[in-house]
């Protein structure tokens, strides 16, 4: 990776728009998943390949000296193939879902049936993902001594762990977001159609 591609890949990064500013509590629920789908799981596609291509590297230049770098890069691995798949189920059933339960209230019709019996049960399926990739987060930090880059680092270490530390802060406020503000009012919103 030449040092352009690194300063333009940061940039990007440090130019994301993450809405910490805004009220999501107050959101519709369609706004909601559109801003979640738009720039949490957009950022999950476009960092997962090049945080990979990273660890690949780093595993070649420092494995030796740094076996824990093959934990990590398994690690970081199985979040990027489960991820991918928790995010699918995300996009084609249950935020589809979500918007027509919206829809349903606001417009007085009937509430959708889903084939998943209620909302519920896809929350919840979503909800021990999410404390799955926060464990492995976890794991990660420990094996990476806190995303450190030791003595011997060279440049693409230190930006590989600077990438994981930020995937990380990613991925936790796009926990927050779902936990703690789409799950519930999806919930107490199909309870009250």
């Amino acid at each position: 990776m030449t040092p352009e591609t690194l300063a333009r890949d940061i940039d990007q990064v440090l130019a994301r728009d993450t809405s910490d500013g805004a009220d999501f509590k107050h959101w519709t629920l369609a706004r909601l998943v559109d801003h979640i789908e738009q720039v949490h799981h957009h950022y999950v596609e476009q960092r997962v390949p090049v945080l990979q291509q990273y660890l690949e590297k780093l595993c070649k230049v420092h494995g030796e000296r740094h076996p824990e770098l093959f934990e990590i890069r398994d690690e970081f691995n199985g979040c990027a193939a489960a991820m991918a798949v928790h995010m699918k189920k995300e996009e084609l059933v249950l935020f589809p879902f979500i918007k027509l339960l919206e829809k349903a209230l606001r417009e007085g019709g009937a509430p959708p049936l889903p084939h998943f019996g209620t909302v519920n049960n896809p929350v919840r399926m979503m909800m021990e993902d999410h404390d799955a990739e926060g464990e492995r987060f976890r794991r990660i930090e420990k094996l990476s001594w806190g995303y450190a880059n030791p003595p011997d680092g060279c440049t693409t270490y230190s930006t590989a762990m600077h990438m994981l530390r930020e995937f990380e802060e990613d991925l936790h406020k796009h926990i927050h977001l779902e936990n703690n503000i789409l799950f519930p009012r999806a919930v107490a919103m199909e309870s009250a159609l």
